[in-house]
């Protein structure tokens, strides 16, 4: 299965999971990833789309050994319809801090690589717990990696 998520296969990664349903929610990785991990990391954002929309909206906040969800690396990427379909799933799942504390907001903004994502994630992520990344602790350093990336109007 994890072959065919990298070549962005849907037709054998479904196959795979049709046969063992169990496959959608486990550890596929030793940095203890899930398919939707697999498939975030390896930019394959058609099948995030089509895996999100089978995967219970818990599974969507599970941490990698990395302390990523799928979301951190949706956000580094280009997709925002792919973010969309994760968010639409769990909209809790903007909130979800790695293990340094940060949002995939702030993932979206080191990255730098799309300004669509950085909007998207600016718009649809709140300022409840765990992170209030707007009033918390890392409210400084959002202000200033926005700065930082030129997300300042004139």
């Amino acid at each position: 299965m994890h072959l065919a998520i990298l070549k962005g296969d849907w037709e054998s990664t479904k196959a795979f999971l049709d046969n063992d349903r169990s496959a959608l929610t486990a550890k596929v990785t030793i940095l203890g990833r899930t398919a939707l991990h697999v498939a975030a990391v390896g930019s394959q954002w058609k099948l995030v789309e089509k895996l999100a929309q089978h995967m219970p909206p818990n599974m969507l906040t599970e941490l990698d050994l990395m302390g990523c969800t799928c979301l951190h690396y949706v956000a580094m990427g280009e997709s925002v319809d792919a973010a969309k379909a994760l968010v639409a799933k769990n909209s809790s799942l903007t909130q979800v801090t790695d293990f340094k504390g940060f949002t995939p907001l702030i993932y979206s903004i080191t990255s730098t690589r799309c300004k669509e994502m950085v909007w998207y994630l600016v718009l649809n992520t709140t300022d409840d717990r765990p992170a209030c990344p707007f009033s918390g602790p890392s409210a400084t350093q959002l202000v200033t990696l926005l700065t930082a990336a030129g997300f300042h109007g004139n």
